[in-house]
């Protein structure tokens, strides 16, 4: 069985990526809130490539990361997840980037912090 949550360090100074697998709903949001408490790296990364359905608990602990982290971005989220976060009006207030190499590139020298 594949872990919901996985950490990995990445190549800049600081950086974690936090990659989600499977359906961001209801039962995942405490588990990732947890995660964002416990480990506040200076550039936080969620890699969001893996999760096929996201609920409104699920984008609220998301909204959480431009308030807990110091810089932040949003990787690979599908065309769905991209519509959630435009129709729920949050989309200007979350660091989106379509790979990891993108959010890296910006990442790189500047905050992607609100």
């Amino acid at each position: 069985m594949v872990d919901f949550m996985t950490w990995s360090d990445r190549q800049l100074a600081g950086e974690r990526i936090l990659k989600l697998n499977g359906p961001f709903t209801l039962s995942s949001p405490f588990e990732f809130q947890d995660a964002m408490r416990t480990n506040r790296p200076p550039i936080t990364v969620v890699d969001l490539t893996g999760v096929e359905h996201m609920d409104s608990s699920a984008l609220g602990s998301l909204m959480t990361l431009h308030v807990s982290c110091q810089q932040h971005a949003l990787v690979g989220a599908s065309d769905w997840l991209q519509t959630v976060f435009r129709v729920s009006g949050v989309s200007f207030m979350l660091a989106t980037y379509p790979t990891l190499a993108d959010a890296e590139a910006s990442l790189g020298g500047r905050a992607a912090s609100f």
